[in-house]
């Protein structure tokens, strides 16, 4: 498992067996709550954790879930520590034809 593609824009990316549907750092830039409010993602400290605010007023955002382009995406922590943002559920590509 060299290659991925990421699930939104289809750019190469190196394959992680760990994040089979991660997205791309470009299209994470992009995740909003459901009502559609900027997201920004970190990890609470030096040592991990996962903590989200909204961008424009800096509130805490209470979930992992988000969404690019209208693709419904979860974001979480890294194993080694940043935050990666995966596709909930990618589409067949045999459906798609």
């Amino acid at each position: 498992m060299d290659n991925h593609n990421c699930p939104i824009c289809d750019k190469e990316l190196k394959a992680y067996e760990r994040y089979p549907n991660y997205v791309c750092k470009e299209c994470s830039s992009r995740a909003v709550s459901k009502t559609g409010r900027k997201l920004i993602f970190s990890n609470i400290d030096f040592s991990g954790g996962y903590i989200a605010y909204y961008e424009d007023t800096k509130e805490k955002y209470n979930s992992h879930l988000c969404f690019i382009d209208g693709v419904e995406c979860i974001a979480d922590e890294a194993r080694f520590g940043g935050i990666v943002i995966q596709v909930k559920k990618i589409k067949s590509k045999i459906a798609n034809m």
